[in-house]
This record gives C-alpha cells, structure tokens and sequence, in this order.
C-alpha cells in the first residue's frame, strides 16, 4: 500500500465529498456573507438585502424590490468602505444589486 502525504489526507478531509455537501457550503458561506453585509448596512436597507454570490471579484446582491435597490446604491459609498475592512470581501471590486423579491 503506498504511503499518502499527511497533507493530501488533511486536504482530502476538508473538500466535500458530494454535490449536497457542496450545496451545504456554499449556502452556509452566503448566510454568513449576507449576516456581515447586513451589519455594515444601514438598519432600515438591510432586512431587504441579501448576499447571492461573490464570484470573480463581483459581489451580487439581492434586494426585494426597486425602492431598496435604489436606497442601496445611494448608501454603496459608504458600504463599499465598511467592507473593504471585511476579509471575505476584501478582493470586491464590483457590487451588482439585483432585485429579486
């Protein structure tokens, strides 16, 4: 039986097994997104946000209707440098809002 470098089997250990538990994943990654989007938002916008993807530099958002999309890009200035400082946005070079109810 041939020997496995320990990091292949920690790095094996880590990757998902199946197309579920990589659904699972990037799921719980969106809920998080959307949680630290939500808390640098202002508090009457950010019940109306959500994360859809961070993709390629591109960070989409979701919005409930066309009032709170245009309420968002009025606050993106200020909500581009709050997330700046957050590490799971740092490489957001682009912010997309989409409305999707």
């Amino acid at each position: 039986m041939a020997q496995r470098v320990v990091g292949e089997l920690l790095e094996e250990r880590h990757r998902p097994r199946n197309a579920l538990e990589r659904l699972i994943k990037r799921a719980s990654l969106r809920e998080s997104w959307t949680e630290q989007l939500r808390a640098v938002l202002p508090s009457s916008i950010a019940p109306h946000c959500r994360v859809a993807d961070i993709r390629g530099g591109r960070l989409t958002i979701q919005v409930t209707d066309s009032s709170w999309a245009t309420r968002l890009r009025f606050a993106l200035p200020e909500v581009e440098k709050a997330l700046q400082s957050l590490q799971d946005f740092v490489g957001v070079t682009e912010i997309r809002i989409r409305v999707r109810p």
